[in-house]
């Protein structure tokens, strides 16, 4: 039942017409977007309006959030859903909390607030079950440069993807387990081989944080998959090619070379 009228809400937000400011916005904003195909930017801004609509959005540390806020930021996170028929819009993040600035880690059930917080300074956040919180002013440096290797928003969602399942291992549902077991394979064998150049004192395509474990990784990756695809192919095309299975679209259209 609740899902006939969420299907029906759904129909009706998004037989109305894309505001012509938003689209501003988005050209703005986002640099991926220019770059998508007109199909696959049709799709983006229907996923968009679905996020802005369905998740609450919440600011602290002062910011209040507005309506380019959230374009800016639900359209970097439905850059993940673009490739895929078949997707629940996030269903599990029920919040996007923004702050202006990097933060330190919240605990939700204390709260957001000043008050509340620890002393470890981050730049996003992701919780199974709950909010995913990024802040603003790297959310839109880097939407508007894709070119610059990161992307908070899509490394946060990523981490949702990945929770899916219920762990937090790297692994999203694959749908098989010869799938599973095939990207166990690869991104294992990429994970150990990242891990042992830092060990070793060598430079990495991939960054410390993607060391700390498989769902770090796997995070990084798709990060590194949205924003230098050619330069993951050239680092590890079976990853690459991994995550363009998984993800089904093809970064590197997006970026001529």
């Amino acid at each position: 039942m609740f899902g006939f009228f969420r299907a029906r809400r759904r129909r009706k937000l998004l037989s109305e017409p894309f505001p012509p400011h938003w689209e501003a916005v988005l050209k703005r904003n986002v640099g991926h977007y220019p770059r998508l195909s007109d199909p696959e930017r049709a799709t983006l801004r229907d996923i968009t309006r679905v996020l802005i609509a369905e998740k609450n959005w919440e600011g602290c540390g002062g910011l209040h959030v507005t309506d380019e806020i959230r374009l800016t930021i639900a359209a970097q996170a439905a850059l993940l859903l673009v490739g895929q028929p078949e997707h629940d819009h996030f269903a599990r993040v029920h919040s996007v909390i923004v702050y202006p600035d990097e933060f330190r880690t919240p605990n939700p059930e204390d709260g957001y607030e000043d008050d509340h917080l620890s002393d470890t300074v981050i730049g996003g956040q992701a919780w199974y079950r709950g909010p995913v919180i990024v802040n603003w002013r790297d959310a839109l440096e880097e939407a508007r440069d894709p070119t610059g290797g990161f992307n908070v928003v899509v490394h946060e969602f990523a981490h949702q993807l990945d929770f899916l399942d219920g762990e937090s291992n790297g692994t999203p549902p694959l749908g098989s387990q010869q799938a599973e077991a095939r990207w166990r394979e690869v991104m294992t064998a990429a994970f150990d081989a990242h891990r042992k150049a830092l060990a070793r004192g060598d430079e990495s395509f991939f960054t410390e944080q993607a060391a700390d474990d498989e769902t770090e990784f796997f995070a990084d990756a798709a990060e590194a998959f949205y924003c230098r695809p050619h330069d993951l192919e050239a680092e590890t095309p079976a990853v690459f090619d991994l995550l363009r299975g998984y993800f089904r679209v093809d970064p590197r259209g997006w970026f001529p070379e």
